[in-house]
């Protein structure tokens, strides 16, 4: 083991986390991401106190979920005697508006919890380099300001006071209660006022006071908002101050710090990932030129305005995925020959990808280090533009072949609706629904064997058996979801267009392969499904389970539906109807949903508290089968349309077929 005499700020992160197992956790990343660092873990500030002083570590990591009492005195302190220290605070509730408007200039660099390993390495690496200074600031523990002391105070239950001090003249107040912004107070200003004034002090204290009294309360926004729009009003306070003129000196010639080297272009969410790669190739190479954006649409638009030497693109995005990226610039003629590297942490799926677009000339798994990706993007620049301009296929060709896995439409049916016959084997094995007519009082098709004849109602040629899709990986998992049907919406021609459905129940079953020979949580064993997250298109993003004591049961299924009394005939060729389900009887159906595996949250006692899954697109599998629980049956539906009720728990789905 080293000596204490020869331990730098330089090699040394000090880790705060009072779980032992996500301390062995992060330090087992650490190692990956700072190999050249090494790591102290500590689980209380009181320990922290003592070690900061003898590691004077470059890096503080502090789990900030459950919240540290006194951690706003802690930084204050560590401000004093480790003002060039960083930090990064893994919490809860920081909004990607509230986390773009802070940038990397805050004394705390903030992670949200749930975060994927990405994330946290991209974090880590552009807080401790290799980077350059290119006149974006690094926060510091000098940069201590009152919104990353306003963050830590609203992350915490308890209801403070944070008394702020810039100088003998300047003092003010912030209040917070219930984990909210109420009241702020300088000796000029009130509110929102005193709060953006109390943002542009420079080099203030701040003092965290249990609040013994209530304030009267003058901001009612919620937090987020209020400090993110403080936080922009406050930048434009210091921009429109005068500055002091400065004393004349001899001229001197200025030197334009000029970048002639290739165009590179850099396209992900992440914006920390952002900071790190752009630091390492500017490391490598100071004459590169840079671009950023951060999702896909944005990434297109900048590769045809700067017609770039390299494209840098992630596979996941928030609007677009990579790969629809890839083909927009190579369908426009200037960006055609651009090389593409794709970068993500779903290897699997994004080398399967990558492997059909022919500008994607390399891709690199994330995590990755420094030394690992300039290699990479020296080699290819190295080796220029593509040869041949490549050719992508139309729209309306990838719309074909995605729909070439399930076609609703040829679902064979029987044409007798007067006696119900037996039912006939169609190809594959399953059997023929039957015909709806005029009069018919309800929907009744037989129950199939399996589950991929969902009730269509149009003669067509048999239909080949579709292809089994590839198990699942290691951290993906298979919810199956069962659903009652609210309403069928069908076209003209008695083509399904929509389905809305509710759950049927809120314990669901999951196939975890990356948890099978784990004890803590056996594969039997119940989960409740937990509230949902959305993303910008209101599509189903984060999804949470909750295991339950009990074992799952499957809810039966009913392939029939109640009608009662309507007549299923269209009044004109353009009218679309509606087959409404009536209480009595629910058509059910069982949903199977492939999503990836990004956290295992644990209690104290180390057993699983929650699981937390990201959605990785909008397609799922409808069933008729309660029964059969593999991913490749049913037929291929889309999520288009998810309503939560106010505990953020599914209420209802609007499901469309695919292709």
């Amino acid at each position: 083991m080293p000596s204490s005499s020869v331990t730098t700020a330089q090699h040394n992160v000090l880790l705060i986390e009072e779980y032992d197992a996500l301390s062995v956790a992060i330090q087992s990343a650490l190692t990956k991401f700072a190999p050249g660092h090494r790591v102290h873990a500590v689980r209380s500030l009181a320990e922290a106190r003592m070690a900061a002083l003898e590691q004077k570590p470059e890096l503080i990591i502090l789990d900030f979920d459950p919240p540290h009492f006194g951690a706003i005195a802690f930084f204050g302190e560590m401000r004093g005697v480790l003002p060039e220290t960083r930090v990064l605070v893994i919490a809860g509730g920081i909004t990607p508006d509230l986390m773009a408007e802070r940038g990397a200039n805050g004394a705390l660099q903030f992670l949200e919890k749930p975060f994927e390993l990405v994330e946290f390495g991209a974090a880590v690496q552009a807080l401790l380099g290799p980077w350059i200074e290119t006149g974006l600031s690094r926060g510091t523990l000098r940069d201590l300001a009152l919104d990353d002391v306003a963050v830590l105070a609203l992350s915490t239950p308890r209801n403070v006071v944070i008394e702020g001090r810039a100088d003998e003249n300047r003092r003010g107040e912030l209040h917070v209660r219930n984990s909210q912004i109420t009241h702020a107070r300088t000796a000029e200003a009130e509110g929102k006022h005193a709060l953006v004034e109390m943002l542009t002090w420079s080099d203030p204290l701040f003092i965290e006071n249990i609040a013994s009294r209530p304030a009267p309360r003058t901001i009612h926004d919620p937090w987020p908002a209020t400090l993110t729009e403080a936080l922009r009003e406050a930048k434009k306070t210091k921009r429109a101050r005068p500055v002091p003129a400065a004393p004349e000196l001899p001229a001197k010639p200025a030197v334009a710090a000029t970048k002639t080297g290739p165009k590179i272009l850099i396209i992900d969410d992440t914006e920390m990932l952002l900071i790190f790669v752009e630091d390492s190739l500017a490391l490598a190479d100071p004459t590169l030129q840079m671009t950023t954006a951060l999702t896909g649409l944005h990434g297109a638009k900048e590769a045809a305005r700067i017609i770039p030497d390299l494209v840098l693109v992630d596979y996941v995005l928030p609007d677009i995925k990579g790969d629809e990226v890839c083909r927009r610039i190579g369908r426009n003629d200037s960006t055609a020959r651009v090389p593409i590297i794709m970068m993500s942490g779903h290897v699997r799926e994004m080398t399967a990808v990558a492997s059909k677009l022919p500008n994607v000339v390399a891709t690199i798994a994330k995590p990755f280090i420094s030394d690992a990706l300039v290699a990479l993007v020296q080699q290819t620049l190295k080796e220029g533009p593509l040869r041949e301009k490549p050719t992508f296929p139309s729209e309306k060709e990838i719309a074909r072949a995605r729909s070439a896995d399930f076609d609703i439409s040829k679902t064979p049916i029987l044409s007798e609706p007067e006696r119900k016959p037996p039912p006939r084997k169609m190809e594959g094995g399953a059997p023929a629904m039957p015909k709806v007519t005029a009069g018919s009082q309800k929907l009744a098709p037989p129950r199939p064997t399996t589950p991929a004849s969902l009730p269509v109602l149009r003669p067509a040629p048999p239909q080949k058996p579709e292809p089994v899709e590839p198990r699942l990986a290691p951290n993906e998992v298979l919810l199956d979801l069962p659903l009652d049907v609210v309403a069928i919406q069908v076209n003209v021609a008695f083509q399904i267009e929509a389905i809305r459905a509710r759950p049927a129940s809120l314990t669901v079953a999951i196939e975890i392969p990356a948890l099978t020979a784990k004890t803590a949580s056996p594969l039997k064993t119940g989960f409740h499904l937990g509230p949902i997250d959305l993303d910008a298109t209101g599509c189903i993003s984060i999804v949470r389970l909750i295991p339950t004591s009990q074992p799952f049961r499957p809810v039966e299924t009913h392939g029939a539906s109640e009608i009662g009394g309507v007549t299923v005939f269209p009044a004109n060729e353009r009218e679309r109807l509606q087959l409404m389900s009536a209480d009595a009887s629910n058509m059910t159906m069982q949903l199977f949903l492939r999503l990836e595996l990004i956290s295992v949250e644990l209690a104290p006692n180390l057993e699983i508290r929650q699981l937390v899954l990201r959605c990785r697109g909008k397609a799922v599998r409808l069933s008729l089968n309660s029964q059969n629980s593999q991913a490749q049956s049913g037929a291929s539906f889309e999520v288009t349309s998810v309503q939560l009720d106010q505990s953020q728990h599914i209420d209802e789905l609007t499901l469309t077929p695919i292709g």
